[in-house]
């Protein structure tokens, strides 16, 4: 059973099928008109044209439903059908039937396949075995037969006509299928070295990609950046122009940093405004890039046809955006001059990777220049903060000064206050013998001092008399008038006291010169 274990290589097609189905009505017609004019000896007219008009409709659903597996089943059950046919009603056909009946798998090979081809040939062989019981009970293990030479004729050449057909049909369907595999093997060898080739492409731009990332510090600035990026594109790509643009502080323009052009490098002041160009401009700030194989006649790239792409012999442009934090700061632009050139995915995938790779290099030299400004704050916040301790140690010293100075404040006031409650007390002593002890003799001084007046006898001392009697006067004022300072409780210096005696002596002074 290893036969049933073959491989199906689905080699049918539409033609081929086609091809059957006329094959099948023009010997279903042939049969017919065959019968009709000379008797085949193998069956009724009725049959060969009931044959016939089943040929014809099996035909127009095959033309209709030529993709359809079971439409190209019709044909060898209507052969086996027919040849089944004969047999029944013309036993002695035996031998003429088994060649028909080799024919089915044959064609079912050619139509379905190789598992229906293999399942036809089972069932023949299972009819040769019917057939075979049938005709021994019908006319034993022999019979005779007439052979007719001009049916016999006709029908041999039918058949080697089938025969020729099925085995050209056959040739034909290994041919094509030998054909398409032969292409099928052209095209995977061209896939294979495209293969091959975009795998090359991609271990160059690995190796170029992992060689700028090694050895940023080489980059000191954007002209020896952008020159080797540029080198690489050119080199990659194999391109006639490669050239690195920026836009300007105001976004209305884009200069172009740097050109590379038949391997010579060149910086020149070229400019490209918004205002000219304001399709290209608005391309690039809203696609992720612009491949136009033939410029002059791409929608992004069209109107640089008279001012730029003419003049530089330019027929194809690749032009990918510089996006930096969702904004587009520049472009790279690849241009081939002579010829178009069909940009490829690749083309697409090198030029933006290297375009991102000089984003990220501007916003790495952003991140420098934020983390030095953060550095020098941290310095600046550094002294700050040791000045900060060195005042805050001043401030805690002074306030340990201030606190014991405190202490000995409350010790010095307390001290103090102990000396004014004992001087006050002194005082009010002072103040009890002014008022009761001194001025009672003052008084008495007082009282001498008014008998004088009244003398006539001292008259001539009257002037002195009057005198003492002022100072006598004068000091009992004085007298009093600290008394009632020294009872009030207020505080009494030595300026008080000079003050209340300059006052009074003032007081007297005045009344003399009147």
């Amino acid at each position: 059973m290893q036969w049933l274990k073959m491989t199906d290589y689905k080699i049918q097609s539409k033609a081929v099928f086609q091809y059957v189905l006329v094959g099948q009505l023009l010997i279903a017609f042939c049969l017919l008109l065959a019968d009709l004019f000379v008797d085949l000896k193998s069956g009724s007219l009725q049959a060969y044209t009931l044959y016939f008009f089943a040929s014809a409709i099996v035909v127009l659903i095959g033309f209709n439903n030529a993709k359809s597996n079971w439409s190209r089943a019709f044909i060898p059950i209507l052969e086996f059908a027919m040849g089944e046919h004969v047999f029944l009603s013309t036993p002695q056909s035996f031998h003429v039937i088994l060649f028909w009946f080799s024919l089915i798998p044959v064609i079912s090979l050619i139509l379905q396949g190789l598992r229906a081809s293999q399942i036809w040939s089972i069932v023949i062989f299972i009819t040769f075995i019917f057939n075979s019981i049938y005709l021994q009970s019908m006319r034993g293990d022999s019979y005779e037969m007439v052979i007719f030479r001009l049916p016999t004729f006709i029908g041999g050449s039918i058949f080697l006509a089938s025969v020729l057909i099925s085995i050209y049909l056959l040739y034909n369907l290994l041919g094509n299928a030998y054909y398409r595999s032969i292409e099928k093997n052209k095209e995977l060898i061209k896939l294979k070295n495209s293969l091959e080739e975009k795998k090359n492409l991609m271990q160059d731009y690995n190796a170029a990609m992992l060689e700028l990332s090694r050895n940023p510090d080489e980059f000191k600035s954007l002209t020896s950046l952008f020159e080797s990026i540029a080198s690489i594109i050119y080199e990659l790509l194999q391109i006639n122009r490669v050239s690195i643009w920026l836009y300007t502080h105001h976004g209305d323009q884009i200069e172009r940093k740097i050109l590379l052009q038949d391997g010579k490098v060149e910086i020149d002041d070229v400019n490209i405004q918004r205002k000219h160009f304001p399709k290209y401009f608005d391309a690039l700030e809203k696609k992720p890039f612009i491949m136009a194989t033939l410029a002059e006649e791409h929608t992004d790239t069209q109107e640089f046809t008279e001012s730029y792409l003419k003049p530089n012999h330019i027929i194809s442009m690749l032009d990918c955006p510089i996006v930096l934090d969702q904004k587009a700061i520049g472009v790279i632009c690849c241009e081939q001059t002579n010829y178009a050139r069909a940009w490829v995915a690749e083309d697409t995938l090198i030029t933006q990777s290297l375009a991102d790779f000089i984003a990220l290099h501007f916003k790495n030299e952003r991140i420098k220049d934020l983390m030095t400004k953060l550095q020098n704050q941290n310095q600046e916040l550094s002294l700050q903060s040791n000045e900060i301790a060195s005042m805050n140690r001043e401030l805690h010293s002074l306030n340990q000064k201030l606190i014991e100075s405190n202490g000995s404040l409350e010790s010095t006031v307390r001290k103090r206050t102990e000396e004014l409650i004992k001087q006050n007390n002194q005082l009010k002593e002072y103040a009890f013998v002014n008022s009761h002890m001194l001025r009672a003799p003052l008084s008495s001084i007082l009282g001498i001092s008014s008998l004088l007046q009244t003398r006539t006898e001292l008259q001539a001392d009257q002037e002195l008399i009057d005198a003492l009697y002022k100072s006598t006067d004068d000091l009992d004022q004085v007298v009093r008038s600290i008394s009632t300072t020294l009872e009030d409780g207020s505080n009494l210096t030595r300026k008080d006291i000079d003050f209340i005696i300059n006052q009074r002596f003032k007081q007297t002074e005045a009344k003399r010169n009147k």
